[in-house]
C-alpha cells in the first residue's frame, strides 16, 4: 500500500498510527513514536516529508507550543478510502 501512495513503509506505518490515534484533536509526535516504538526525531522527520506530500497536517498545540499535533489531510483520507475499496 505504501508503494501505491508513493511513500515509504515507515511513512505508511506513521499514517496508520496517526489515523488510529487521532481522536479529532490531533495526535502528538510522542504518541506516534510510543505506538511504533521509534525515536520521536524519526517521526518528526518523516511527518515533515508526509506534510510536504500533502498527507499530514502538522500544527503546534495551543496548550504547549513545543508539542506538534498531527492529523491526516483530506487528500490522505481520500487516498486511503480508495485503497480500502481495492482491498
Amino acid at each position: 500500500w505504501a508503494r501505491v501512495l508513493n511513500i515509504s513503509c515507515p511513512q505508511w506505518l506513521i499514517l496508520m498510527a496517526v489515523n488510529d490515534l487521532n481522536g479529532g484533536k490531533g495526535v502528538s509526535v510522542g504518541e506516534v513514536s510510543a505506538k511504533l516504538h521509534v525515536d520521536p526525531s524519526f517521526v518528526t522527520t518523516q511527518t515533515k516529508n508526509l506534510e510536504k506530500s500533502g498527507f499530514v497536517h502538522r500544527v503546534a498545540s495551543k496548550e504547549d507550543a513545543r508539542v506538534v499535533l498531527m492529523s491526516l489531510t483530506d487528500k490522505a483520507h481520500k487516498r486511503l478510502a480508495k485503497l480500502y475499496s481495492r482491498q
